[in-house]
């Protein structure tokens, strides 16, 4: 008997995957779904990072010194290569309102006696704020003010140890090693487009599993091997286009691969299978197509947000963090980036798809006996 279902259940999947996959590209809507738009957003967003780091932002100055030391600190920082200062003659209001407006990205502010104090020993603190709503323009726009603060932190240290007839202490000389990290992997512009394009492949299959669900007719019978055959061949196809995006990603960027690369599809198919999970539950719990797809963007803005992409997870509080732990992106782009980035083992990788394969488990939970009923809506809202 149950040798008997099991066949069933295979001839079932097998009927629904040959047939889905015949009409894999019938019609604008899937073309512009499978391959059209994602090929778009890739190239956009590709384009968007070319132009890699961000130089001379527009930096102000509210010198209050004019000493020759102030002067020294606002020439030097003028001649790094991500802030170019302007306005050293404005007001502090003025500054600040300049920050508000966006007309500069960060505002350095020397006090009073600034050279005298640094030479009568008082540390003296000279500030570079920046706008945090505009954060990678604002956090590249002071990238080089905290080694130029040590450079001249240690040229007056040897000045004020000859004042007061002390010798200087012989601090520990530090080599860093960046063997295995010094590659594109390792940079912060290819781990947001690398995070961006991972991301990105949720939204399109998402909305690809609701479009496909949509199209079922309200007298189809509920038939869990016939479901999962018209969603294979979809998950197939999304698991090698994002190969083919990382692919070319890699070669174009000469990243470096310190694992095993055929780790890396293996935890794409069960990502995939997990966003399509949350696409049958978009439509199993919305009445209507368009709630569903409305939804989607609320999910990417949360997958977004949540994920580590934009603020590491160890700094979310716990509510975020929790948040984090039931998004399946997080830990695919957590274990892709190890495969990158270390030599991941295999039960790393083993851990991370069990951890994505409960999704569809509870999905199949959670919308076993709603789907039936959202079914028999399809003719009245679609």
């Amino acid at each position: 008997m149950a040798v008997a279902q099991i066949r069933l259940f295979f001839i079932c999947f097998k009927n629904a995957f040959y047939s889905e996959l015949q009409q894999l590209f019938s019609g604008f809507t899937r073309h512009w779904l499978l391959w059209i738009f994602p090929f778009l957003i890739f190239t956009l967003i590709s384009s968007i990072f070319t132009q890699g780091v961000m130089l001379d932002l527009p930096i102000g100055v509210v010198d209050h010194d004019h000493s020759s030391l102030s002067r020294q600190l606002i020439r030097e920082l003028d001649a790094g290569s991500h802030a170019k200062l302007i306005n050293d003659d404005m007001s502090l209001p003025e500054a600040i309102e300049q920050l508000k407006r966006i007309n500069i990205y960060a505002l350095l502010y020397i006090p009073p006696n600034f050279e005298a104090d640094v030479l009568a020993g008082q540390q003296p603190t000279p500030i570079l704020y920046y706008n945090s709503l505009y954060y990678s323009a604002g956090l590249y726009s002071i990238m080089d003010y905290s080694g130029l603060i040590n450079s001249l932190n240690e040229h007056y240290r040897g000045i004020m140890a000859t004042k007061i007839g002390l010798p200087i202490p012989t601090l520990a000389e530090v080599n860093f090693v960046y063997d295995g990290l010094f590659n594109a992997t390792g940079n912060s512009r290819y781990f947001q487009l690398f995070s961006a394009i991972v991301h990105i492949l949720q939204l399109f299959v998402v909305a690809c599993t609701v479009h496909l669900l949509g199209q079922l007719p309200k007298t189809f019978q509920v038939n869990y091997a016939i479901i999962l055959g018209k969603l294979f061949p979809y998950t197939l196809w999304y698991t090698s286009l994002l190969l083919l995006e990382i692919a070319v990603l890699v070669l174009v960027s000469s990243a470096k691969v310190n694992s095993q690369p055929i780790f890396m599809p293996i935890v794409i198919f069960f990502y995939v299978m997990a966003a399509q999970s949350i696409g049958v539950l978009l439509f199993t719990f919305t009445r209507t197509v368009i709630n569903a797809y409305s939804l989607i963007g609320i999910l990417v803005g949360l997958a977004l947000t949540y994920s580590g992409i934009t603020v590491p997870e160890i700094s979310m509080p716990l509510v975020a963090q929790l948040i984090a732990q039931i998004e399946p992106l997080t830990y695919a782009l957590n274990t892709l980036f190890d495969i990158f980035l270390r030599h991941i083992t295999f039960s790393s990788v083993v851990k991370t798809c069990l951890i994505l394969i409960i999704y569809p488990f509870i999905t199949m939970i959670l919308a076993r006996k709603r789907f039936t009923k959202r079914l028999e809506q399809q003719e009245v809202f679609n």
